[in-house]
């Protein structure tokens, strides 16, 4: 087996969803949650869904919206660090 064959069988990537509410610190403690479970089962990247942290459409954009650096984008980096993996949210 090659080199490259070999480090490709072991990565994993998790591709998380999840029902997401009105509440945007239960969103995001949701999201935590599932970044931790995906990375102790060996994954090494995390994806979440484009809308992890508000309900979805275009009608809560304004409402949930943050500047960078925020709340959720604070609380992705911990998530990273915490769990040793690279996240897209």
């Amino acid at each position: 087996m090659s080199t490259l064959a070999k480090a490709m069988s072991k990565f994993r990537l998790a591709v998380v969803q999840l029902h997401v509410t009105s509440v945007k610190a239960d969103n995001l403690s949701k999201a935590r949650r599932l970044i931790r479970e995906a990375a102790g089962q060996g994954s090494k990247v995390v994806v979440l869904p484009e809308c992890f942290n508000s309900p979805y459409g275009t009608g809560f954009f304004q409402e949930y919206a943050e500047r960078i650096p925020g709340e959720s984008t604070q609380m992705l980096s911990e998530a990273a660090k915490e769990n040793g993996v690279y996240l897209v949210g």
